[in-house]
């Protein structure tokens, strides 16, 4: 499809520039910032011009997971105070026919309950988006699975698992764990409260974590980009890797971060906020 056309060409340029950058690589050993430097912006969404929602709603009862799957569009999360999951799904393509083509089909294993976008095999088979928005109730486990696109999270509690590729991704207040794997796209997490995993490649990313019981101790790792922010952390910088290590307060959180070919920084608000 053409969005995969274009991103297997871009790709293959970036490719290029990278094995070019290391090539040239002077043999000087100070440090220094990578002579490729990029600044994404998503892929912009299609013209949908035709679309298609379905609301799903169930009692959480023995439900402890939801999965998320998609793409070309918009997710938008947040915890409720009820005890329902409710998922509004919208197909989005360019041309009605599209519509036929696809349904957003809903699963439930044991105690996971999932959303994804499948081909029916009827009508036309273009490119179609998938967004979503979701409440669930405090305490679940969500992971949001998308590409070219939008991940919007506010106010979340519980587990948050984020695996986005040539996407945004904004999560502004979160109590609980959260675990963000992307490429290609700018992450911004703020006021977080709780352990943080981050991988990210080829993008900007901005963290702010609040003061939380316990503390937290800074693992970070960012290669051929850069390291900003007040984080209580030592840094080691040896050519294009920096490392930094450090603690707050007794540590028992973890903060792990790794970056390649992007810029990172990690703030931590003051106690007074």
């Amino acid at each position: 499809m053409k969005i995969r056309s274009i991103t297997v060409v871009f790709l293959a340029v970036l490719t290029l520039l990278l094995v070019l950058d290391a090539w040239y690589r002077p043999e000087d050993p100070s440090p220094r910032q990578p002579s490729v430097e990029l600044e994404f912006r998503p892929i912009p969404p299609m013209d949908p011009q035709a679309s298609r929602t379905e609301v799903f709603r169930r009692p959480q009862g023995e439900l402890t997971s939801l999965v998320l799957k998609g793409g070309l569009g918009v997710v938008k999360l947040k915890s409720g105070a009820g005890e329902e999951l409710v998922v509004s799904a919208t197909i989005t393509a360019e041309r009605e026919g599209d519509l036929a083509a696809f349904e957003v089909v809903e699963a439930a294993s044991h105690s996971e309950l999932s959303y994804e976008l499948v081909n029916t095999g009827l009508g036309h088979s273009g490119e179609v988006g998938l967004s979503f928005e979701a409440e669930v109730p405090s305490g679940m486990e969500v992971t949001v699975q998308y590409d070219y696109g939008f991940v919007e999270v506010e106010d979340f509690v519980g587990f948050l698992k984020l695996v986005t590729r040539f996407s945004t991704v904004s999560v502004q207040g979160l109590q609980g764990t959260l675990q963000v794997d992307n490429q290609f796209g700018d992450v911004g997490l703020r006021n977080i409260a709780g352990p943080l995993t981050l991988e990210s490649a080829f993008s900007s990313s901005r963290v702010q974590l609040l003061p939380v019981d316990g503390g937290y101790d800074f693992r970070i790792e960012v290669s051929n980009g850069s390291l900003a922010g007040n984080a209580p952390v030592e840094r080691d910088v040896q050519r294009n890797m920096t490392t930094a290590r450090g603690k707050h307060g007794e540590g028992l959180h973890p903060v792990v971060i790794k970056s390649d070919f992007g810029s990172v920084k990690v703030d931590l608000a003051s106690s007074s906020r």
